[in-house]
């Protein structure tokens, strides 16, 4: 009986020592076996655990597992990196780089295994040189006509600096560039007043055109009225003319029947109202034809037209 719990508690000791022995590397992970601290080398390099099942000596040898797919680092929008351009200008950069561990015994001896401080020094690092190469630029450069090679220029300096940390930069992308907030608060209005006064000197530029147009529309008015009361004091001439050449050949065909005519025209317009008063002789010329039929100024007889 006795002999029987010795091996029950030999395979216990055995099932342990296998438990601590075995470790698993997941997919995208890569490992380190450590003793003391210190990296295990097998024929004189590292040793690096890909993923699938292994084991240790237990008690001896230590696994740290570090994740080697492509992570990501953005800047922070709570701290914004400022960067000063040549000519001095204050803008807000916003980046992201995607980098991965490329030489995980040289990321390990360089940042002690620290996936958070080796973030923060790539971070450091990635914020000098977009800062050294926004410097050599102009903002109106570093927004359009050269942004792409700049881009450029910081994922190879970045990429050559992250190998002093066992990392390599596979991409840096520039998000948003943008000014600090009383930068832009003066730009606006500057742009603002800029925007004012051309609103104004195109408002005065269009006042003095409509000015222009009046006096020219008030010019051709005077110019078509005049040549329409020349036209129309012709055309009075005319009709005043031929009028009294009407007149003149009536007169001509009968001057006793022109003479009645008119003198009952003059009777008509004298006494229109019967409060309309004459003072004159009634021996005067005008009332020729209101003497007796038998005086000398008896009016002439109406001559009949037969049909």
């Amino acid at each position: 009986m006795a002999h029987i719990k010795f091996i029950g508690v030999g395979a216990l000791i055995l099932l342990l020592i296998i438990s601590m022995s075995a470790f698993t590397v997941n997919e995208g992970e890569t490992a380190l076996v450590l003793q003391l601290g210190k990296i295990v080398n097998k024929n004189g390099k590292p040793l690096i655990v890909q993923p699938g099942l292994h084991f240790k000596t237990p008690f001896i040898d230590k696994v740290r597992v570090f994740d080697s797919r492509v992570q990501q680092l953005a800047t922070s929008s709570s701290q914004p990196l400022m960067v000063v351009t040549k000519e001095q200008t204050y803008l807000v950069v916003e980046y992201f780089a995607k980098w991965r561990i490329n030489n995980l015994p040289k990321f390990y001896t360089s940042t002690g295994g620290s996936v958070s401080w080796a973030e923060n020094l790539l971070e450091q690092r990635i914020n000098d040189v977009v800062r050294a190469e926004y410097g050599r630029h102009t903002s109106d450069q570093a927004i359009s006509a050269d942004r792409s090679s700049m881009t450029a220029a910081i994922k190879e300096q970045a990429d050559h600096i992250g190998k002093d940390q066992g990392i390599s930069v596979i991409d840096v992308q520039i998000q948003q560039i943008t000014m600090p907030k009383d930068v832009m608060d003066s730009v606006f209005k500057r742009m603002a007043t800029e925007r004012k006064q051309f609103a104004e000197a195109k408002r005065a530029k269009g006042m003095e055109k409509s000015e222009e147009i009046k006096a020219l529309a008030d010019q051709k008015a005077t110019v078509i009225k005049a040549e329409a009361l020349l036209q129309a004091a012709n055309a009075r001439a005319q009709g005043d003319q031929q009028a009294a050449g009407i007149y003149a050949r009536a007169y001509s065909a009968d001057p006793k029947f022109y003479s009645l005519y008119r003198s009952l025209e003059a009777y008509t317009k004298s006494f229109h109202n019967k409060s309309d008063v004459l003072v004159i002789k009634p021996e005067g010329q005008f009332f020729n034809y209101f003497h007796s039929v038998n005086s000398e100024h008896q009016a002439p007889s109406v001559p009949v037209v037969k049909k």
